[in-house]
Formats: C-alpha cells, structure tokens, sequence
C-alpha cells in the first residue's frame, strides 16, 4: 500500500481527522476539532502529521516537545495517535512512529514518551508500541479541575 506522511493541513484534512478522532473513542465534531487544531498550530511545540492515501487522511499522529526536571535536553511526547481500522497493520502507524522519531531527533530530543489507558481495549495499541521499541514505564494519573 503507498501512503505519504506530512504536516497536517488545516483546510483539507479536517473532515478525515474528526472521523478518526471518533473511531479512537473521543466523540466529536467537525467544528470542534477545528477550534482544537487552530489552537495546536498556534503553539510552537505543538506538531501534527497525518498518513494520506488516495487524498485522504488514512491517520495521524499529534506530539509536543516538552522539557524535563531529571535530565538536560527536550523529548517529545506522542498526545495521540491513529490509524484507520482498515489500514491497521499495514505499517502506517509505524511509518507515523518513524516520522515522528526522525522529526523528534532533528529537533534535538533524546526520547518519546507515549502513554496508553490502562484498559482491555489498549492491549493491541500496548503491543503495537512495544513493537516500535517502546518499554513500559510508569502509570500516570489524572484528577479533573
């Protein structure tokens, strides 16, 4: 199969994206997603790239650099990443990993960090990242405002 991976366009890929936000488990809308994907282009650290084949958004991957208390230098850390349900294990989420790593070094960073719920349904996205090299690390938690 041949896909293309580059940098998320606002004005075409929006559609293609909300789907695949949807097929993730995150319910929402076109014009959410919009307000999202204005504000993430806004900030500087803040990186999108999408997997295009035949002209559409086939999945895509969201990062951010970041800066850490225990070492010296940057990482980037992967927020989210998707690929269509068809086009799963067909190396795009992987071609997306790479991508990222390249970019990631490119900029100077030293690691990716990647978290994943703690669910059944987060088994094949554990393995998948095993597979790209990722070792199991810690449990984050989180407390709503």
């Amino acid at each position: 199969m041949s896909f293309i991976i580059r940098p998320f366009n606002i004005d075409t890929d929006i559609p293609d994206t909300t789907v695949l936000t949807i097929e993730l488990g995150y319910p929402t809308t076109e014009a959410q997603i919009t307000q999202r994907m204005k504000a993430i282009q806004e900030a500087p650290d803040y990186h999108t790239f999408v997997a295009v084949a035949d002209h559409k958004v086939i999945g895509y991957i969201g990062i951010n650099k970041q800066l850490a208390w225990e070492l010296d230098g940057t990482y980037f850390k992967i927020q989210t990443l998707v690929v269509k349900q068809e086009y799963r294990k067909e190396g795009v989420g992987a071609a997306l990993i790479q991508h990222t790593e390249a970019f990631a070094k490119a900029q100077g960073a030293t690691y990716l960090l990647v978290n994943s719920g703690n669910r059944t349904e987060r088994t094949n996205a554990h393995r998948f990242y095993q597979n790209q090299g990722f070792e199991p690390k810690s449990t984050g938690f989180k407390k709503m405002l």
